[in-house]
């Protein structure tokens, strides 16, 4: 049996730049890092004794004899792609819940092609894994997504990534800073979302946000000089929530009524500032909450599952048992 471990990851700053409709004319600047939550998805190859000899065990498990009929088109697509078409069983486990904004389905990509890839033996390095990723889900699922969350999920670690005009370099900031991580708080909505839909909406108004992804861009430097000067470490919730309120300005469907009062009710809890994670709509708000304020806090917002976590620094990896 072989083992892929991706971990989910949480964008800081950049976020709805890392898309070609905006970085093939600007130049994208996006901050984040892989947590420790993953997603799990087990390979074993069968001896094929069952009528029935392709397996995939997920929230819908489905038992098949031929590879077309496979109702996820991830794998289903994948294994065509990897000609590895019977006798299989894969088994699909994350942490944290699918569409919630933290990278779970380009984790899901990411993990599953180095999983097939390591059943044949083949070594894939992570400028590889990410640019496979970024291609499988852009050109041949054809679904509306950025370049950020493959990328995290490949490389791991604390990272700046520079896109432009479809290259991108992945620079490690070698943060291993424990008030940062303490200071940060994931707050789930209740509500998930496929985020292909919203992404979907922003492009087709990409032209008119410019001006706004210009913005996110500039705050997404001067994030880069807050984090590399520890003593000014608390403006970064400060500078989440000035991203949040042009995040929500790229789409109307980016937030709701939901959205809004978790949001106030957490800065009035004592968050100088966040942000909802990914496309928007729906997932994990993440709260910067200076240590100071952390049990008030947590008590006001107790009625709302929070996740701590911390950084992670491995990006996909396979584990063979």
């Amino acid at each position: 049996m072989i083992i892929s471990k991706t971990p989910l990851r949480i964008s800081l700053f950049g976020g709805g730049t890392d898309f070609p409709e905006y970085f093939n004319n600007k130049k994208s600047l996006i901050i984040g890092s892989t947590i420790n939550k993953f997603i799990y998805i087990t390979f074993n190859k069968t001896l094929g004794f069952d009528k029935k000899n392709i397996k995939i065990f997920y929230k819908n498990n489905e038992f098949v004899n031929n590879v077309d009929k496979i109702k996820h088109k991830v794998v289903r697509n994948l294994l065509i792609k990897e000609k590895i078409t019977k006798d299989l069983d894969i088994h699909i486990v994350a942490d944290l819940p699918s569409y919630s904004g933290l990278g779970t389905s380009s984790a899901f990509t990411v993990g599953l092609i180095n999983l097939l890839k390591a059943s044949q033996n083949k070594n894939i390095s992570k400028l590889s894994l990410a640019t496979k990723s970024i291609n499988f889900e852009r050109n041949i699922l054809k679904e509306n997504v950025g370049y950020q969350d493959q990328i995290h999920a490949a490389y791991g670690g604390f990272n700046k990534i520079i896109i432009k005009n479809k290259n991108f370099k992945v620079e490690s900031l070698n943060l291993i800073n424990k008030k940062l991580e303490k200071n940060l708080l994931l707050v789930f909505t209740g509500i998930t979302r496929k985020a292909e839909n919203i992404e979907k909406k922003k492009i087709k108004r990409i032209k008119l946000n410019y001006k706004y992804l210009d913005e996110i861009n500039v705050i997404s430097e001067e994030a880069l000089r807050v984090l590399k000067k520890e003593d000014s470490l608390d403006e970064i919730g400060f500078l989440l929530n000035e991203t949040w309120q042009l995040k929500k300005k790229l789409q109307k469907s980016v937030s709701n009524k939901i959205i809004d009062e978790i949001y106030a009710n957490g800065i009035n809890a004592g968050s100088s500032g966040g942000k909802l994670l990914g496309a928007g709509a729906g997932g994990f708000i993440l709260f910067y909450v200076e240590n100071k304020y952390r049990k008030k806090f947590l008590k006001k917002m107790k009625k709302y599952k929070i996740v701590n976590f911390k950084f992670c620094s491995e990006g996909s990896k396979i584990l063979n048992i």
